[in-house]
């Protein structure tokens, strides 16, 4: 197998522009509303009565409250399941609920609702389960917690199945049928965001508008990690989640801002997502969802920064596991390499962190990539997928072979009898067509030939206009052909590079990341193709912008221009 599955690059044509019209000319070139993408606007924010059966949730919940029922929250154990359920206790207990909250053991119950988990929390008192990022799947979960007396409401965002969950007071789900809400593509703490405005205008008096706000942290935090458009609402949804971040009331926020070293001040939606989601979804993943859910709870400071410097101890831990057992599926990846979708299992992996591998053997092979770790009779693992494929659609064909199994286009999760794997992944693979195939084709698209002029404070400033960028509105790439004139390798193993090369006759460098692996090619004098992006570097209190190369390849006559 490849060593590197290639990507697809879309050139545009040369023309030359303005650093003061960069941010413009590159909206205007992805088709984008311009007023709406840069007066993002929170007072046009959908009408969450819109979602299907909220009204029938919120009628439920003021029944409850008056009858002084408990409230669980239910959610799942990674960032934007930890958010959502956070938000949502933080809200119902604003609104004077008796609420406590519940997330699942990844190891001992796996994703989603539970019977058992069920029975117990009705046993101690529950009389309304309240899921988030989680249920629109627990078909026969809920009919059996039903029969037992339970309410349940379910808040989701996930791939709706054929058949849905009866006798549920409700399911809220943007991606249902019946819905009429304008943003499909929220995460679940968007819904679950959803499900508090709309309980707000029930409860003004307790939370009047535009106290909401405060809890948009949680929401920019859910939605940038779980990886969902950020486009639409979710961008308004980050934006102004961020800059609540910024002034964060949240003691988690704050001790997850001081153990990453981070700047609350200029806190991004990298940050989140490379910084504060790694720490969150560690606990998860080699132990126990609770901490990171205690972290995001916390009133006090010093409280939460104890849970901040485990979170951060985990975090070290689980980037060793995730490395170790990433080297092992490269290699098992080299005897299915005929396969277009790879489906990869050891009795030696941990689950908790097979997700983190799928994504970057899916990224180094370019293929939807399902790891699992066999224990037992049982395996069970997790999926994602590259470019357009949808794996939950070619997940959900072979559900006669599934225990269980959720999740959307890009991400999914299964468990599968140990000895059904490789009949599982055999139709997987035979069950795809040129159409299937033709969406896994990863391809990168450039916004502009790179000038000299871009790699400047003006540049920097123009460029954070766009964001928060990410999935579907991307940070802006940009396109340069050089010959280098010098390499110079830099970390404590060499693995990184400095590039040197001039541009319009002033000498640049950019940071190539894993360079002596992935562009074993770059050297003294070779001419290159270079995919860049430029990045705002902070030291010592003076800010400048940086290129880092996203892809490299040597400067060949292209015929893909456009």
């Amino acid at each position: 197998m490849e060593q590197q599955e290639k990507l697809h690059w879309h050139i545009p044509d040369s023309t030359h522009v303005e650093v003061a019209e960069l941010a413009t000319t590159i909206a205007q070139s992805r088709g984008v509303q311009i007023q709406d993408y840069f007066k993002l606007d929170y007072t046009a924010l959908g009408d969450p009565f819109d979602l299907p059966d909220m009204k029938l949730a919120i009628d439920h919940l003021m029944l409850v409250h008056q009858r002084q029922g408990r409230v669980v929250v239910y959610g799942d154990y990674d960032i934007d399941g930890l958010t959502a359920t956070a938000l949502l206790k933080d809200a119902l207990t604003q609104f004077g609920f008796d609420v406590t909250s519940y997330i699942p053991d990844r190891f001992e119950e796996g994703y989603g609702l539970h019977a058992q988990a069920l029975k117990k929390l009705h046993a101690q008192g529950a009389d309304t389960i309240v899921t988030v990022d989680c249920g629109i799947s627990a078909t026969d979960t809920i009919a059996e917690a039903v029969n037992d007396g339970l309410n349940i409401i379910v808040t989701d965002h996930h791939a709706v199945p054929e058949v849905e969950p009866s006798g549920a007071v409700a399911l809220i789900n943007p991606l249902r049928k019946q819905n009429k809400y304008k943003e499909c593509s929220l995460a679940g703490v968007g819904v679950a965001f959803a499900l508090v405005r709309a309980l707000q205008s029930r409860n003004l008096e307790k939370m009047p508008f535009g106290q909401e706000k405060w809890l948009l942290d949680l929401v920019a935090l859910g939605t940038i990690c779980d990886v969902v458009p950020l486009t639409g609402e979710n961008r308004v949804l980050a934006s102004y989640g961020l800059q609540v971040a910024r002034r964060s009331r949240r003691a988690g926020i704050r001790a997850l801002a001081k153990v990453s070293n981070t700047s609350l001040d200029s806190l991004s939606a990298s940050d989140f997502g490379f910084r504060f989601g790694p720490r969150l979804n560690a606990a998860g993943r080699l132990e126990h969802a609770r901490v990171a859910l205690e972290l995001l709870e916390a009133t006090e400071y010093d409280q939460a920064y104890l849970a901040a410097e485990h979170l951060d101890e985990l975090n070290r831990e689980r980037r060793n596991t995730t490395e170790q057992i990433q080297a092992a599926a490269y290699k098992e990846s080299e005897q299915y390499s005929t396969d277009q979708i790879l489906v990869l299992s050891s009795l030696d992996w941990t689950h908790g962190v097979v997700g983190l591998v799928a994504s970057r053997v899916a990224e180094r092979f370019g293929k939807p990539t399902i790891i699992l770790q066999e224990e037992g009779e049982f395996s069970k693992g997790s999926a994602r997928s590259v470019g357009t494929f949808s794996i939950i659609d070619a997940i959900r064909k072979q559900a006669p072979l599934l225990e269980r199994y959720g999740g959307h286009q890009a991400a999914a999760g299964i468990t599968l009898r140990t000895d059904k794997i490789d009949e599982f992944r055999t139709a997987l693979n035979n069950n795809l067509d040129a159409d299937d195939t033709s969406k896994m084709q990863r391809e990168i698209i450039a916004d502009l030939w790179l000038e000299s002029g871009f790699i400047s404070q003006e540049g920097l400033d123009q460029l954070e206009t766009l964001e928060p960028t990410g999935q579907s509105n991307p940070a802006p790439i940009f396109y340069l052909k050089t010959r280098l004139t010098q390499v110079k390798p830099v970390g404590q193993t060499g693995d990184h590079a400095q590039l040197f090369f001039d541009i319009e006759g002033q000498s640049q460098r950019a940071i190539a990341f894993q360079a002596a692996s992935k562009w074993p090619f770059l050297k003294v004098g070779v001419e290159i193709e270079l995919l860049l992006a430029i990045r705002a570097n902070e030291w010592q209190g003076v800010r400048r912008a940086q290129l880092e190369v996203l892809d490299a390849r040597e400067l060949v006559e292209y015929d893909d221009v456009g």
